[in-house]
C-alpha cells in the first residue's frame, strides 16, 4: 500500500483524524498529531491562538518569498479598498443565508443538550442497577455504553463543524467566478457541502441512537432531528453538485 501524499485531502475532510484511515497520506495531519485536545477543539481558545500562530507564521513565509522575488508587498494596490468591501459583503451575506442561521441554531440547540443531558444519568443508573439485579448481561451494558459514548462523540464532533463547512460552502458560491467550471475542475464549494451532508447523516444517526435509549424525550430528539433534516435538504437543494463531488482519497 502507498503511503503518498493526497494532494487535497484535508480539504474535504472531516478533521477526526483519530479515526481515519488515510493520516499517513495527509499532510496535514503530520503538523497536527503533536497537537493537545485543547489545540483541536474549535470551541476552545487554543484552537484560535494556533490558528494565529499559523497565519503569522504564513505571513513570514510570504514577506520572504515576496523579497526573493523582487515583489513590494507595501505596495497598495488602489483595487484593495473595493477588493475588501466586496469581501465584508459577501462574508455578510453568507453570514445571513438561512442555511446558516439554521446551522448555527443547531449548533446552540446541540450545545445546551449535551450540557445537561437530561434523562442520561438516571439511565446508567438504570443500567447499573439491571447488570447488578441480574436483569441486564455486562455483554448488554457495555454495548449500551460504548453507543451512549461514541454517539456523544459524534454529536460534539460535529456539533460547530457543520456550521463552519455550510459557511465556507456558502462564501464560495457566494464569491463563485465560474473559474473552476471554466477550466474544468469541480466546485471547491460543492466539496465543503458534500462534507457537510455526510457530518449531519452521521449526527442524525448518533442522535438516533440516543432516541432508541431514551424514548422519554422523544421532544428534544425529534426537534434535533427535523432540523437535522431540514438543513440536509436545504444543503442538497442550495448545492446539487455536492452528492457527485468526489473527494480526494476518500471517494475516488
Amino acid at each position: 500500500m502507498t503511503n503518498e501524499i493526497i494532494p487535497g485531502i484535508h480539504n474535504y475532510c472531516d478533521r477526526w483524524c483519530e479515526r481515519c484511515v488515510f493520516t499517513s497520506r495527509c499532510a496535514i495531519y503530520e503538523n497536527e498529531t503533536e497537537l493537545s485536545p485543547e489545540e483541536l477543539d474549535m470551541t476552545n481558545k487554543a484552537f484560535w491562538d494556533r490558528i494565529g500562530q499559523n497565519f503569522v507564521k504564513a505571513q513570514e513565509l510570504l514577506k520572504k518569498a515576496a523579497a526573493e522575488q523582487g515583489v513590494d508587498l507595501s505596495a497598495i494596490d488602489p483595487r484593495m479598498d473595493e477588493h475588501t468591501e466586496q469581501r465584508e459583503r459577501l462574508q455578510a451575506e453568507s453570514r445571513n443565508h438561512p442555511l446558516a442561521l439554521l446551522s448555527l441554531e443547531y449548533s446552540k440547540l446541540g450545545r445546551d443538550w449535551l450540557k445537561t443531558q437530561p434523562g442520561m444519568l438516571d439511565r446508567l443508573e438504570t443500567l447499573k442497577s439491571e447488570l447488578t439485579m441480574g436483569i441486564e448481561s455486562e455483554e448488554g451494558v457495555k454495548k449500551e455504553t460504548a453507543t451512549i459514548r461514541d454517539s456523544l462523540a459524534v454529536i460534539q464532533w460535529y456539533l460547530v463543524f457543520i456550521h463552519v463547512k455550510i459557511s465556507r460552502a456558502l462564501m464560495g458560491k457566494i464569491d463563485d467566478y465560474e473559474w473552476d467550471e471554466e477550466n474544468e475542475f469541480p466546485r471547491d464549494y460543492d466539496g465543503s457541502a458534500k462534507i457537510a451532508i455526510i457530518s449531519i447523516e452521521r449526527s442524525i444517526n448518533a442522535w438516533s441512537a440516543l432516541f432508541d435509549i431514551l424514548p422519554d424525550h422523544e421532544d428534544h430528539f425529534l426537534k434535533v432531528l427535523s432540523m437535522l433534516q431540514k438543513i440536509k435538504t436545504m444543503i442538497e437543494e442550495e448545492f446539487p453538485g455536492a452528492k457527485t463531488f468526489v473527494r480526494p482519497g476518500f471517494d475516488d
